[in-house]
């Protein structure tokens, strides 16, 4: 059941960071428009459970007229709506309230705002302020979207002390407050800088590997639609040329028949049930020749990993078939639960 529809609206940005996933910059590529976004959520919300939908790129306000058009029917809906943003566009207090005021009149719901070392060497510190104070006049929930990195001078208390708040850590599993709020997160090797800089110069690891043991919980409840219209079933943090995460494309199918292959998909069942760890540790108990890192920053690293690497894609293909009747039955397990706790329900 597809609950979050994430839109990559576009992979244009008027910077490119090091460590960006989608490898955005100003490449003047592919975007989706505004009817096609609304005919996406119309058929998201045919299948039921549909709650949130989420607009990010690239630079999701480089098409601010189409993403204003698709969160105003996914408003009518009474749909979550959240743009994840830069803040490119706020030169200005009035600027930025100007354009903040006519999001929410349309409907938005949320706004992220990026803010770190890797997005401030583009953008000056000064537009982050006045996108956040403008979300503030408009009482929009906001939450400063944060990267880590090796000796960094931008903290989560650094920018509190630069926008004047007390900022407070937004918590995955429990209550938050409804504004004010940060997610710090590790930075992924990944990306334009992947190719040219050396990662430990950079990038924070973890002390141990079991920030990579866990399923990936997003898959088959999200699902990411490229600006090719392309549908994933990843959240984005890996390399966006990974065939094995691309379910379908919307070009030529609709996105229930889309969604019923990625339900049937051993790739997308076997990372739902067991994530990347259990990916690696099959291929290592197959082919133990192959070695991985003794460190990955986080699952989606690991799983970065994995599908980038032809060694590794070797083997997958000559022995994932082995994987299929166990991944059916913990499948079939987990279906046959889900519908005996919807029939007591029912009952109740």
């Amino acid at each position: 059941m597809i609950s979050r529809v994430v839109f990559s609206v576009t992979y244009d940005c008027p910077i490119s960071c090091k460590y960006c996933v989608t490898e955005s910059g100003p490449w003047n590529g592919p975007a989706l428009e505004a009817h096609f976004m609304g005919s996406v959520i119309d058929q998201a919300l045919e299948m039921g459970g549909l709650i949130s939908v989420v607009f990010t790129g690239g630079e999701p306000l480089l098409k601010r007229h189409d993403v204003k058009a698709a969160i105003s029917h996914a408003h009518q809906h009474r749909l979550w709506t959240r743009i994840v943003t830069n803040s490119f566009w706020a030169t200005t207090p009035d600027i930025a309230l100007h354009t903040l005021s006519e999001l929410k009149q349309a409907g938005l719901s949320e706004i992220n705002f990026s803010c770190d070392d890797l997005h401030q060497e583009h953008i000056p510190l000064e537009r982050v302020r006045n996108a956040y104070h403008a979300a503030r006049k408009l009482d929009l929930p906001i939450l400063i979207a944060h990267k880590r990195v090796k000796n960094g001078q931008i903290t989560p208390d650094s920018i509190s002390d630069f926008l004047g708040v007390k900022l407070t850590e937004f918590k995955e599993d429990g209550k938050n407050q409804k504004t004010d709020l940060y997610s710090s997160s590790l930075t992924i090797p990944i990306g334009h800088g992947a190719k040219t800089l050396d990662p430990d110069d950079h990038i924070i690891y973890p002390a141990s590997l079991s920030a990579c043991r866990s399923p990936c919980s997003s898959i088959l409840s999200s699902i990411i639609v490229s600006p090719t219209k392309d549908v994933r079933i990843c959240c984005g943090m890996i390399d966006q040329r990974v065939p094995e995460l691309t379910v379908g494309s919307l070009e030529n199918q609709t996105l229930a028949e889309i969604v019923c292959e990625g339900n049937t998909d051993l790739i997308a069942n076997w990372l739902a049930l067991e994530g990347p760890y259990g990916i690696m540790s099959f291929i290592q108990e197959k082919a133990p020749e192959i070695t991985f890192q003794k460190q990955y920053v986080n699952h989606c690293h690991l799983c970065n990993d994995i599908f980038t690497r032809d060694d590794v894609r070797t083997a997958i293909t000559r022995h994932a078939h082995e994987k299929i009747d166990a991944i059916s039955l913990q499948r079939g397990f987990l279906e046959a639960l889900r519908f005996k706790d919807e029939a007591t329900e029912m009952r109740e």
